[in-house]
């Protein structure tokens, strides 16, 4: 809930309409200062190719007196004169970029290593049926102070590794607009696997983001809703982050 926020902009193409979606920060260690890590927004990329203009803007959280949250909205460029300050992975609908955030807002960064890697998935048995969690604002909708909703689903294609072979995955779950962008995730505790049931074991892992809805390849059916959505597995995301240039201060 503290790494998950929502962005939002003119449209491109129609400045009077708004394109919004779902973000999430990554912590990139930094090489120079051992224990220190980047902000490193991550996102899908057509959340940020949607938005007109140098600027975004997104929606953090302070912490009030009571203890309750209020929404801190924050403008942040995302390019220069019409270049993108953000890096798009070379085949995967993924955009990545460092972003300075208030100090006001509480923000738990997700470690790098959180990315899951195929052979995490190979070790639980990672299958069709698994529950994920999906953190994201349909509709421009959010929880109060500007928290993200959680929804739940299943994993519903085969095969899923490798993940580059995969591509994409599918999940059994209803979205709408605005869940473009955010993180899937999932916990297990007391999982079977290897034949065997790990008592008093858990394990936790960015499965990968969601990027839309899926739809029949049949015309006459593109407007059903199937009710499965589309998910960019971890190892991408990964990929670009580790692809962005180092920041101006370690040059």
């Amino acid at each position: 809930m503290h790494s998950t926020f929502k962005i939002f902009g003119p449209k491109a193409g129609d400045s009077s309409k708004m394109s919004f979606g779902t973000v999430f920060l990554v912590g990139k260690p930094q090489r120079s200062r051992r224990g220190y890590s980047y902000n490193v927004l991550v996102t899908a990329g057509h959340v940020l190719d949607d938005i007109a203009g140098d600027n975004a803007t997104i929606i953090f959280r302070k912490v009030n007196p009571d203890g309750s949250y209020s929404e801190l909205a924050q403008n942040f460029p995302i390019r220069d004169k019409g270049k993108s300050l953000y890096t798009k992975h070379s085949s995967a609908d993924v955009a990545v970029m460092y972003l300075a955030t208030p100090l006001a807002t509480p923000i738990t960064l997700v470690p790098l290593n959180y990315l899951v890697t195929d052979d995490t998935l190979k070790e639980i048995e990672f299958h069709p049926g698994d529950e994920v969690f999906i953190l994201g604002f349909p509709l421009f909708a959010n929880l109060p102070g500007g928290f993200p909703i959680l929804r739940t689903g299943r994993i519903a294609s085969y095969p899923l590794v490798p993940m580059r072979k995969a591509n994409k995955w599918y999940v059994d779950v209803f979205l709408y607009g605005g869940n473009s962008g955010g993180p899937v995730y999932f916990r297990y505790e007391n999982r079977f696997h290897r034949n065997t049931t790990h008592i008093g074991s858990w394990v936790q892992g960015i499965a990968g983001l969601i990027i839309e809805q899926a739809n029949s390849s049949m015309s006459e059916f593109a407007d059903k809703p199937l009710n499965v959505g589309l998910i960019v597995p971890a190892e991408f995301i990964r990929e670009t982050i580790e692809g962005l240039p180092d920041p101006p201060e370690e040059k």
